[in-house]
């Protein structure tokens, strides 16, 4: 009577469609992140851009650096968020790209933060510039007049979005390598990376074509090991006191004393 051998590991059609439908919460959670980060930067984009309209009619040709600044990085999220928005794997293992933008938002934020202080709409920069050019009073007479609060409201918007914007690209970063380490696999993408450098290292010449089909034949070799209910090719069985013995199930299969032998 010939002993059972243990079910091998699922094929690599199973793990490709787990591997594409694993983290349902992830996925919901990072479409929300992606578009608070798209309406972030749409928001501090076109308040800065309604400034440098009004600094354009006033003759200004040379904008605060910092504000220009604040515009590129305004413009690189909204196209960022658009490409990382679908919801799938290359959003996840694309994490270092949130963090990047994080610590973008966040020098932004400072940058902008510092040009006012804690007086914010009272202080010496608002009254001659922002809210000098944002309430055209420039057409009424020189810098220093009251600008009676012209523009606050769009001001502290700009600076709370550019926060906001820092913190939702953290959470995606942090979102996308929980994400990798959980779902992605990665230990097992190793593990296909270097069989199919080793072997390409005897003397193949084409390593992505070679790998394609070895990672084919490997998912053809489980699903007939499967089918057949013994033990698919390259499969070791036994304890450590396996002898080597060659089994009738397969070449290349060794068996320990009493697996798979007929008693």
């Amino acid at each position: 009577m010939a002993t059972q051998a243990p079910a091998p590991a699922p094929g690599a059609t199973t793990e490709q469609k787990d591997y594409h439908t694993t983290g349902t919460a992830s996925r919901a959670l990072s479409v929300l992140l992606r578009l608070g980060e798209l309406a972030s930067g749409a928001i501090v984009l076109g308040l800065l851009g309604r400034l440098f309209y009004l600094l354009d009619n006033a003759g200004v040709s040379d904008p605060s650096a910092r504000l220009v600044y604040a515009v590129v990085i305004a413009s690189l999220t909204i196209l960022a968020s658009l490409v990382l928005l679908p919801p799938l794997a290359y959003s996840f293992w694309l994490f270092p790209v949130d963090w990047f933008f994080f610590a973008a938002w966040l020098a932004a934020f400072i940058a902008l933060e510092t040009l006012t202080g804690t007086d914010t709409c009272s202080s010496d920069w608002y009254n001659t510039y922002w809210g000098y050019y944002w309430g055209r009073w420039y057409l009424v007479g020189p810098v220093g007049i009251d600008v009676n609060w012209a523009g606050c409201s769009a001001w502290k918007t700009v600076l709370a979005f550019s926060f906001i914007a820092s913190i939702t690209f953290l959470l995606s970063g942090i979102l996308g390598l929980y994400w990798v380490i959980v779902h992605g696999r990665i230990h097992e993408h190793r593990r296909r990376y270097m069989g199919c450098v080793y072997i390409w290292s005897q003397g193949k010449k084409h390593p992505l074509t070679f790998c394609r089909r070895f990672r084919r034949r490997r998912g053809v070799a489980a699903e007939s090991g499967v089918a057949s209910g013994g033990v698919g090719p390259r499969t070791t069985t036994g304890g450590p006191m396996a002898t080597g013995a060659t089994d009738a199930t397969g070449p290349g299969t060794t068996a320990g004393p009493g697996v798979g032998t007929a008693v």
